[in-house]
């Protein structure tokens, strides 16, 4: 049953409206002449140059010192790669897959620079433990799941003895199916 319309449903209606956010399938509707920069080709189309072009971004003094503030306070390097990358796949620097290219060497940029400034960089996130031994009671586990769940229980020489019994069984026919005909 469809309830009626109330003064507090509409007065909810018209904050959402006010939120100004896209109504759902508003995107397909603008015109192909309004693009957004990661509908278009990307600037960067090969590692080398994006890399490069990275680095000589990360080296602006505005932005070095932003980056070298933000890893002396505890910032990961991990998660700052992932927000510098995606800012510049939304900007049309590069497509998706040259984004994931550009994990690794843009972590080792950005812990060159905490190098060059004297600053300890973090590496792991908050959620990942920091103890050694505790990442290897973890590995440990998870080879253990692996083991039980992926790794089959019968003996090869078991199953090699089942095969060879069922193959006695099938009706073969004696000639091959990729000799000469006669």
């Amino acid at each position: 049953m469809i309830e009626p319309q109330t003064q507090e449903s509409t007065e909810n209606l018209q904050a959402i409206a006010q939120i100004g956010r896209p109504v759902p399938g508003e995107s397909l509707t603008n015109s192909p002449e309004q693009q957004y920069p990661w509908e278009s080709p990307p600037v960067h189309t090969d590692l080398p140059t994006a890399i490069d072009a990275l680095l000589v971004e990360l080296c602006k003094p505005e932005i070095f010192h932003q980056l070298v503030d933000s890893m002396r306070a505890g910032f990961p390097v991990g998660d700052m790669a992932e927000q510098i990358l995606f800012e510049g796949f939304s900007k049309g620097q590069w497509n998706p897959d040259l984004m994931l290219l550009l994990v690794e060497p843009t972590m080792y940029i950005l812990i060159a620079l905490a190098d060059m400034a004297d600053v300890e960089p973090r590496i792991d996130s908050e959620d990942e433990p920091n103890d050694a031994e505790e990442q290897l009671k973890n590995i440990e586990k998870a080879i253990d799941m692996a083991k039980e769940k992926v790794v089959p229980t019968q003996i090869p020489a078991e199953i090699s003895k089942k095969v060879e019994e069922q193959t006695k069984e099938l009706d073969l026919p004696k000639k091959s199916l990729l000799s000469r005909e006669e």
